[in-house]
C-alpha cells in the first residue's frame, strides 16, 4: 500500500482558527465602547446629583406643586422622556432634557424621603435603601458586562413577561382582591424585573455602541430608568417592613400592659 505524508486539511484548519478568532473578538468589548460606558455611567452620577437636589427642593409642599397639583413635574418628566427619544442623536437639547427628567424625578420622591426621615430621623434606613439599590443596580450591571456579549438578552422577554405579570396582578389587586400580601408581591415582583432589565439594557448598549451607536444621553436615560424602579421598589419593601416591626412593637406592648393589669386583679 502506498504511504500518504500525514498532512493535516489547512483550509479546514484555517477556517476554523479564524471562525474561533471572529467569535473571540466578538466577545471582547473594544477600547471605544468601553469608554462609552464610562461617559454614560458619569452621566448616571450626575443625574443622581440633580435627582438628590430635585427630591431636597421639590415635593407636595412646594410652590410649584401647590399651583400645578402634581402635574406639571408629571409633565417635564414624561414629555422629556419623549423628547429624548424622539429626537435626533447630535441634538444638544437633549442634554437639557435629561436633566430635566432627573430633576422632576428627584422630586417625584420627596414624599418618600420624607415618610423615611420621619420614621427614623437618622437617615438610617434612607441610606440602607440607597445603598441596597446601588449594590443590586452595580452587581447586575458588571454581570452583564462580564458575561458574553448576547448571551443574557433573554432577560429582558423574562423581565418584560413578569411586569406583564405584575401589571394585571396590580389591576386585580386595585379593583377586585385589595390584599395587602399582593401588594408586597408585587413589589418583589417589579425588583426582580427591573434588576433583570439592568441586565438587558447593559447589554443592548454594548452591542448598540458596538454598531456605532453612541447615544450617551440615551442610554444614560434607560439605566437610570432602571435604577430609579429600583430604588423605589426596595425603599418601599423596607419601610413596610419597618411598619410592620413598629405595629407588631406597639401590639406586643399592649398585650404586656393587658396581661399586667389581669395579674393586679
Amino acid at each position: 500500500m502506498p504511504n500518504y505524508p500525514d498532512e493535516k486539511p489547512t483550509f479546514f484548519s484555517s477556517d476554523a482558527s479564524s471562525s474561533s478568532s471572529t467569535s473571540n473578538d466578538q466577545q471582547v468589548i473594544s477600547r471605544p465602547v468601553r469608554r462609552h460606558l464610562v461617559d454614560v455611567f458619569l452621566v448616571i452620577a450626575v443625574m443622581l446629583g440633580v435627582a438628590a437636589a430635585g427630591a431636597n427642593y421639590g415635593g407636595p409642599y412646594s410652590r410649584l406643586s401647590a399651583i400645578s397639583g402634581g402635574f406639571i413635574e408629571t409633565g417635564a418628566v414624561v414629555g422629556s422622556v419623549f423628547g429624548i427619544r424622539a429626537m435626533r442623536q447630535d441634538n444638544i437639547l437633549r442634554w437639557g432634557l435629561l436633566m430635566v427628567y432627573a430633576l422632576f424625578s428627584g422630586s417625584s420622591l420627596s414624599t418618600l424621603i420624607a415618610t423615611y426621615l420621619h420614621w427614623d430621623p437618622s437617615g438610617t434606613l434612607l441610606l440602607a435603601a440607597l445603598s441596597g439599590s446601588m449594590f443590586i443596580f452595580l452587581g447586575f450591571a458588571g454581570s452583564a458586562l462580564l458575561a458574553n456579549r448576547r448571551s443574557m438578552l433573554y432577560y429582558g422577554g423574562l423581565a418584560g413577561s413578569l411586569l406583564g405579570i405584575m401589571v394585571w396582578a396590580s389591576l386585580a389587586n386595585i379593583f377586585f382582591i385589595r390584599s395587602s400580601s399582593m401588594f408586597s408581591a408585587e413589589l418583589y415582583l417589579g425588583l426582580i424585573a427591573f434588576a433583570g432589565f439592568v441586565v438587558y439594557d447593559t447589554q443592548m448598549i454594548v452591542e448598540r455602541a458596538s454598531a456605532g451607536i453612541y447615544d450617551i444621553p440615551g442610554h444614560a436615560l434607560e439605566l437610570f430608568m432602571d435604577l430609579f424602579a429600583l430604588f423605589v421598589r426596595l425603599a418601599t419593601i423596607i419601610l413596610r417592613k419597618e411598619e410592620e416591626r413598629e405595629n407588631n412593637g406597639r401590639s406586643n406592648g399592649r398585650r404586656r400592659r393587658q396581661r399586667r393589669q389581669e395579674g393586679r386583679w
